[in-house]
């Protein structure tokens, strides 16, 4: 059951998701960071949700838009910081960057950037897991584009032979860099004929800005990947708010218009919004959100402005 107590506790994970990307990206403006930037703004709640869901147990990996994904899992927040800004102290030794992440204490064991690759690396560590013997699961989260390449197909027919403990996440924010489904995708293309059917997947679609559907629909993912003994294939409809890479928000241009992803249509599906929306259902005066997030805001500057400037830039 969704509580208020969680959902108060989801909204303060979203925006401290959104909020630090926000300042990242003002800074990535003023070309304080060198790495590559893949903002997971406009998509918060899919990872804070699954976070909730799931047990602490259960794994997390991720992709080249990972932020969220490592926040919601409970990664340490001072060392994502860190390691987006190449500096030693780092989760990743300030190596990796923005798209490689690492906490193994929470149960985040990586990310990686190569495109279609999250999936393998992923099914390998769920072998693990069965052959210790252990009863969590990893999930691991996908762009829509992944789910187009080779290795993608590969791993999840050989994780679906082997009965791992997999769920993937597919996050669908209807373009791959800037391309569209209906550019992309031959007449008929259809995942559910392709997952449910054929290869045999519990496979469920969610609007991944609802909070509650994704919740209730991740319990039963679980539960049934378990009792079936097969993988699981969690689709999410979200929205991306920003452009593929980079620091910018790009709702003005042509490609958006093939799948009418405008400002109006973001505002509308925009999953902080209809988290507040549903604290006020639960009894939350619309004074106390706004009050609750002005405060929230400011110990989140304040802190992100003592980390950065212990930061030096080259």
């Amino acid at each position: 059951m969704v509580t208020k107590k969680i959902l108060v506790s989801a909204l303060k994970k979203m925006l401290e998701i959104r909020l630090t990307e926000k300042l990242i990206a003002e800074d990535y403006i003023k070309n304080n960071i060198k790495s590559f930037l893949h903002l997971s703004i406009g998509q918060e709640a899919t990872a804070t949700v699954i976070s909730f869901a799931l047990n602490k147990q259960d794994l997390f990996f991720g992709n080249h838009r990972s932020h969220g994904h490592y926040l919601a899992k409970n990664g340490n927040w001072e060392k994502m910081v860190y390691e987006i800004y190449g500096d030693s102290r780092g989760c990743c030794k300030g190596y990796g960057g923005s798209m490689h992440m690492l906490d193994k204490k929470v149960g985040f064991v990586g990310s990686t950037p190569i495109l279609g690759s999250a999936v393998p690396i992923a099914s390998g560590i769920a072998a693990a897991i069965k052959f210790n013997k252990q009863k969590n699961i990893i999930a691991t989260f996908v762009g829509d584009g992944s789910a187009e390449e080779g290795g993608f197909y590969e791993s999840v027919n050989l994780a679906g032979l082997h009965k791992l403990p997999l769920m993937i996440v597919l996050e669908d924010n209807l373009f791959s860099v800037e391309t569209s489904h209906k550019i992309r995708k031959v007449k008929g293309y259809n995942f559910n004929n392709l997952f449910k059917n054929g290869m045999s997947a519990q496979y469920e679609v969610v609007d991944g800005q609802n909070f509650i559907e994704v919740f209730n629909k991740t319990k039963k993912l679980k539960k049934d990947m378990q009792k079936k003994q097969k993988i699981g294939i969690l689709h999410c409809k979200v929205r991306r708010a920003y452009a593929h890479s980079g620091p910018n928000i790009d709702l003005n241009k042509k490609y958006r218009k093939v799948e009418n992803d405008t400002n109006s249509t973001q505002f509308k599906n925009d999953a902080i919004e209809i988290m507040k929306k549903l604290l006020i259902k639960k009894g939350i005066t619309k004074d106390e959100i706004i009050k609750m997030e002005i405060e929230f805001t400011k110990k989140l500057v304040t802190k992100f402005n003592k980390v950065r400037k212990t930061i030096k830039i080259n």
